[in-house]
């Protein structure tokens, strides 16, 4: 009998897959609907950004904050966090602009699941990394970026540096816009 119990138990494990620590055994990420991030980053690494690397939610790569390039938005949000939710569609349509700046989301603090839910009712579409644990925000806070660990939180990057970290009310699109030419040079 207890030999019996034994192989059983030990079928029942196989089949479920407990316990294994092989990534290929772990439940797919979920994409949403963001777009890559292969073309987010720079050969160089600069002293200015905080030196985190995240995943993307998109394509597998991850990105490492020190090594973005060009005119940036950065975009800190979660899917729990209601101003967040009122301004994602003003970055969604920077991103879509001409002559707009990279705009990156870097979901915060939040599941996977929820967030790529929120983004597809949202229409989000900028590429996204994923931070459940909130490095980058903490980073920014400890380096004085930011004044809390409040969100949403919004960086402007030029030349490798934090030009604006807002952190406030919800963004509309004209405030957004009124920001990224004060901060970026760049009229959209």
């Amino acid at each position: 009998m207890r030999r019996w119990a034994v192989t059983v138990l030990a079928g029942a494990l196989l089949l479920t897959g407990c316990g294994s620590d092989d990534p290929k055994d772990a439940a797919p990420p979920v994409d949403g609907p963001f777009a890559e991030c292969a073309t987010l980053s720079a050969d160089t690494v600069s002293a200015g950004l905080p030196d985190v690397t995240l995943p993307c939610f998109r394509g597998g790569q991850s990105v490492r904050f020190s090594q973005l390039k060009g005119g940036v938005v950065v975009n800190l949000w979660a899917s729990w966090c209601i101003p967040c939710t009122r301004e994602l569609p003003a970055f969604t349509s920077l991103a879509g602009k001409k002559n707009a700046p990279t705009v990156i989301g870097v979901v915060t603090t939040d599941k996977r699941d929820s967030s790529a839910a929120l983004a597809e009712e949202l229409h989000v579409t900028f590429p996204t990394l994923f931070d459940e644990r909130g490095r980058l925000l903490t980073t920014l806070v400890q380096q004085e970026h930011l004044k809390s660990n409040g969100l949403p939180a919004t960086l402007f990057v030029k030349d490798g540096q934090i030009a604006y970290a807002y952190q406030g009310a919800a963004l509309d699109e004209a405030k957004l816009t009124e920001l990224v030419d004060r901060y970026l040079g760049v009229k959209v």
